[in-house]
């Protein structure tokens, strides 16, 4: 990021006159004792963190991806289920009963049987098939979700330089507007201005004064946001440590729709969707079969005889054929296909809007340092000569640093437009271009 100085140009003043001399004597003093040393006082007992340091701290604790992570141990816990040898238990039945007999002695009878049903057509295959698939599904979803985050935190750490960038450029405005409203008196004194010149120059100085404070809560609230994406562990209002140095890169619209289409991790987890519906859809159909049960039973019946032998049965789909299954299993995929499609669509839609705003972000940033920033710095330096030679006055000069300011401050946002763009880029496409920090 640009590093600004005081002013855009240094000169020994000569006055010809007295009044010209206490003018700018004002102008340069650097108030000790003025609203905006409070308001520009460094928050104590907050950490600084740099980019890495942030990222690395939002992916380890950050609640919201900590639920999606959760998500992984029910998947797992599907992929259990789905290995179980079959998923029903045995049955156990028995059944005893007391005869009395007139002649012989009286009969206790009882009979003990065990059935199980097993899976014949491949539906445990299938199960553990769909439960795979659904992980895999999770561990996509976790990684768009990291790729959200990580670009939250992107986009949150630039904002918040950027707001610091602008409350030190207000703080300069402020104090110069300060030291003009301390000129103008001196000269409504010597009577060299009237009352309306000194009303313009206190309204101007509270403009800035306002500006100032109101910029000093948004960096504030830009920290605090930080330390919610950080899950408090670097404080409730870190402050951003780095200076981050955009470095422009040749890219080519079709290669990152490519890339994107290859790396997206949500695009990823709806193909996922697909396959694993379709597999349901198989699952449901042979889960339709008649799976056959097996077991045996053993019994005792007047008092001598004794019995056991096997049990063969099938479960018979007469009343539940799973047609509705299959009707809401058809449903389910033709969305997940519409979701799909969709999803490619925004995907394509989301690179093409982030190059084109990178694109443009680039030309701004181009035309500020050729077109703005330096004829304003050339235009403060002329006049602060001319007011130094007496040829315009004090407030002429106000107007001009005024100018200069906010060509400075647009600036950088220029520079912040440029790394918001890169990082659009980078949600848009999943993969990172190249960033330097130190």
């Amino acid at each position: 990021m640009p590093q600004w100085r005081a002013g855009f140009g240094e000169k020994n003043l000569s006055a010809p006159q007295l009044s010209w001399i206490a003018a700018l004597a004002l102008l340069l003093i650097v108030p000790r004792n003025s609203a905006n040393a409070a308001a520009l006082q460094k928050p104590a007992h907050h950490a600084a963190v740099t980019l890495r340091h942030a990222l690395e701290l939002a992916r380890r604790y950050n609640p919201d991806l900590s639920v999606v992570r959760r998500e992984l141990t029910v998947a797992k816990g599907e992929l259990q289920k789905a290995s179980y040898l079959t998923p029903f238990n045995m049955e156990l039945a028995a059944e005893a009963g007391y005869r009395t007999r007139s002649t012989r002695s009286n009969s206790q009878d009882w009979r003990v049987g065990f059935i199980q049903e097993f899976e014949i057509f491949g539906q445990r295959g299938l199960r553990k098939k769909a439960a795979r698939i659904g992980l895999d599904a999770s561990l996509a979803q976790l990684s768009d979700q990291t790729r959200l985050l990580d670009g939250a935190v992107r986009m949150t750490f630039y904002e918040t330089m950027r707001a610091r960038q602008e409350v030190e450029l207000l703080s300069e405005l402020a104090r110069l507007d300060f030291n003009l409203l301390t000129a103008a008196r001196t000269r409504l004194d010597a009577g060299e201005i009237n009352q309306v010149e000194y009303n313009s120059a206190q309204i101007r100085y509270g403009q800035s004064h306002r500006a100032l404070i109101q910029g000093a809560e948004r960096y504030r609230l830009l920290r605090s946001s930080l330390g919610r994406l950080l899950g408090g562990k670097a404080g409730n209002e870190p402050e951003p440590a780095d200076e981050i140095k955009v470095q422009p890169v040749q890219i080519e619209i079709e290669t990152l729709i490519e890339g994107a289409r290859r790396s997206r991790p949500d695009l990823r987890a709806r193909q996922l969707d697909v396959a694993r519906f379709d597999t349901e859809i198989a699952l449901n159909q042979r889960l339709n079969l008649p799976n056959p049960a097996i077991g045996m039973f053993l019994g005792h019946e007047n008092n001598t005889e004794r019995f056991i032998g096997p049990m063969v049965g099938f479960a018979v789909p007469l009343f539940n054929r799973r047609v509705g299954e299959a009707t809401i299993l058809a449903g389910r995929r033709a969305q997940a296909q519409d979701q799909l499609h969709a999803a490619e669509l925004d995907v394509e839609q989301q690179v093409r809007d982030a190059y084109n705003r990178y694109m443009t972000a680039r030309q701004t940033l181009r035309v500020y340092e050729d077109e703005v920033v330096v004829p304003a710095r050339q235009s403060f330096g002329l006049l602060e000569a001319a007011f130094t030679e007496g040829k315009i006055d004090l407030l002429r000069l106000s107007i001009a640093e005024r100018e200069a300011f906010e060509a400075r401050m647009a600036y950088v946002g220029a520079w912040f437009e440029l790394l918001a763009a890169q990082v659009a880029i980078e949600l848009a496409t999943g993969t990172p271009l190249e960033t330097t920090s130190r």
